[in-house]
């Protein structure tokens, strides 16, 4: 057995000081009260990444586009570009940076091979999303066989891990047929989707104007108008459920709100990506207050930047401040620890330091005036160290 004797303890985000930790073959045995002098860190919970897409690793800094659609559709002529071998070096460099930055758990959208096989050389637990995107393709059947297929090779990588999962997704509602999100709305597995990240989507399926129809339409391919938001059609389809995590929800009003908070689903909220792109800033005091579990995620490098929990726990701050309706330290803290991995559909409290646990735990460099928001403010990967 040994024992931690930090500045600090972050539990259930917040600070408590005086107290010593025991760990026994990775599990926390004992926390008791402490008069030793301590070590000048703050343990805590490891980070874990709700929204992550290693494969984009190579397009950091490489996209210009300011506004999401311009970005989206750059980023998707470039993909074909880069050769197998370049994305899998790519999501290996990815994962290290996201073991730096101190997070052990993840959930990683992918829509190219490489990220089951980085995870696990990295020791990072979590779920790979394999996206469905079948918008353009005439056999949407036989996209899926391939999908499948797809999946099936990743679940046999899995096996090698305990801690990694993986399962099919839809991308979003402008990427998918309805047929196949009624259907995967209706598989009850984990799943994630984008949702609401612009105010495209909605303007797509209230009225159906904006550079989603407008591309639809040039495309010559139909498409319905059904007067509602994009959660609404979503919710109708059958897509929001228990299970579902729901990425940004960036352009979303009281009653889409609602819907969430009663469906049962989580939100992965993704604010340096959300800046870059030029989205809303997502309401998630709103979305808090009503009851949802909110993880943060770093997104896309491509669109979130350089691989860093703390510069996101900064952004998640400001954009708060920046709307009005603040969120604490605290919270932004449990967003990036017990709330992220909840967003997976963990029961509350796990992901915590308490007896009993086996929860990952870092220490982070900190003098004894630290406090939760000073380390998120002045904290980085190279601060950042593993314990267990």
């Amino acid at each position: 057995m040994s024992w931690l004797r930090p500045e600090g303890v972050i539990i259930d985000g917040e600070l408590h000081r005086g107290l010593e930790v025991a760990i026994h073959h990775g599990v926390i045995e004992e926390i008791r009260a402490s008069s030793a002098r301590p070590e000048p860190y703050i343990l805590s919970p490891a980070f874990v990444n709700a929204h992550s897409h290693l494969e984009y690793r190579g397009m950091l800094d490489q996209i210009p586009h300011p506004e999401y659609y311009e970005w989206i559709y750059e980023l998707t002529r470039l993909k074909p570009l880069e050769t197998p071998e370049f994305v899998r070096e790519q999501c290996m460099v990815a994962a290290k940076e996201n073991r730096a930055t101190g997070v052990a758990w993840m959930g990683e959208h992918s829509d190219r091979t490489g990220s089951a096989e980085a995870m696990i050389a990295n020791g990072l637990g979590g779920w790979i999303f394999q996206e469905v995107i079948t918008a353009n393709d005439a056999d949407v059947a036989a996209r899926m066989k391939l999908l499948r297929d797809r999946l099936t090779q990743t679940k046999a990588l899995c096996t090698s891990q305990s801690s990694l999962s993986a399962s099919l997704n839809p991308h979003a509602y402008f990427t998918v047929d309805r047929q196949t999100l009624r259907e995967l709305g209706e598989n009850g597995e984990p799943s994630s989707i984008h949702l609401a990240e612009t105010i495209h989507e909605s303007n797509y399926t209230r009225t159906g104007t904006g550079p989603l129809a407008d591309r639809r339409r040039s495309q010559g391919i139909p498409f319905e108008i059904y007067g509602q938001s994009v959660v609404e059609v979503l919710n109708d389809l059958g897509v929001l459920r228990p299970g579902m995590q729901c990425v940004h929800c960036c352009d979303i009003d009281k009653k889409d709100i609602e819907i969430l908070s009663t469906s049962g689903v989580t939100i992965a909220h993704c604010p340096r990506s959300n800046v870059r792109l030029q989205c809303p800033i997502s309401p998630v005091r709103e979305m808090l207050d009503a009851g949802l579990t909110v993880g943060l995620g770093m997104d896309s490098p491509a669109s979130g930047g350089p691989i860093d929990m703390f510069a996101e726990m900064r952004s998640a701050l400001d954009v708060s401040h920046e709307r009005n309706a603040p969120l604490t330290p605290q919270e932004v803290w449990r967003m990036a620890t017990s709330m992220g991995y909840q967003s997976f559909g963990a029961p509350k409290g796990d992901w915590n330091i308490a007896i009993g646990s086996k929860t990952p735990l870092i220490a982070i460099s900190a003098t004894k005036e630290a406090s939760v928001e000073s380390m998120i403010r002045l904290g980085s990967p190279t601060s950042t160290r593993w314990v267990n």
